[in-house]
């Protein structure tokens, strides 16, 4: 899978005009229209990986040292967005790429997708040049208990879901807590606090004929993000 990723990326850095990088999948659905993501984007000199430190689990190999420090190991999802600096790295890679194919194992229960881009960009010392959060909203699914995480899924909204309630909760959000790190990450872009996500997942397509039919996404003004509050 992050194989095909640093294709996509390579394909996309061919055009000098592209700047910033989103992955997405056919589940995804934006919340706002594309002047108000396109601004939101290219206001932040920054990239939005979810990237943090989770010292509960176990899936980094010790065969990764001394190519990849335990301190260097990330782990986020996989629904990134980079500007063209980082998207460079991620493409040119031939070091962390090599040693996530000979040592992330299922031994380890090690998800390349959840750890690749992270701690690539901790390897080049990148933490602080990202905004450490997803623009991406999905929603997992934890009735299950604390010793069965395995079975743990994103949840897919249906056309019953799909309704300008549910879009006004996740818009709503304006912070997210990594309690790994006991840290609340409060969503920014260029010094102004906004919403968290620009997207969410995963819909199916009735839910997203209901949300094109219903007039749900609606239209809002871009150039509130270009104003910083004092």
């Amino acid at each position: 899978m992050i194989g095909a990723e640093r294709l996509l990326l390579k394909e996309a850095l061919k055009d000098s005009a592209n700047t910033r990088f989103v992955l997405l999948s056919e589940s995804c659905i934006p919340l706002y229209n594309f002047s108000y993501i396109y601004t939101y984007l290219t206001a932040s000199p920054r990239s939005f990986v979810d990237s943090f430190l989770d010292k509960k689990e176990r899936r980094y190999n010790p065969n990764m040292a001394p190519y990849i420090p335990m301190s260097k190991w990330r782990k986020g999802s996989q629904w990134i967005t980079l500007i063209r600096k980082h998207a460079e790295v991620v493409a040119d890679d031939d070091v962390v790429f090599p040693v996530f194919k000979m040592f992330c194992k299922k031994r380890y229960n090690c998800i390349p997708d959840e750890h690749y881009v992270q701690t690539l960009l901790a390897m080049h010392d990148s933490d602080g040049e990202l905004e450490r959060r997803t623009i991406t909203y999905t929603e997992w699914n934890q009735s299950a208990s604390n010793m069965d995480k395995n079975s743990w899924h994103p949840m897919t909204f249906s056309y019953a879901d799909a309704g300008p309630e549910k879009i006004k909760r996740i818009k709503d959000i304006d912070n997210v807590y990594y309690d790994t790190e006991y840290r609340t990450e409060w969503c920014h872009n260029n010094s102004t606090l906004v919403p968290c996500f620009l997207f969410a997942r995963k819909f199916s397509q009735g839910a997203a004929m209901h949300l094109l039919s219903g007039g749900v996404i609606s239209q809002f003004d871009a150039s509130a993000l270009m104003d910083p509050t004092p």
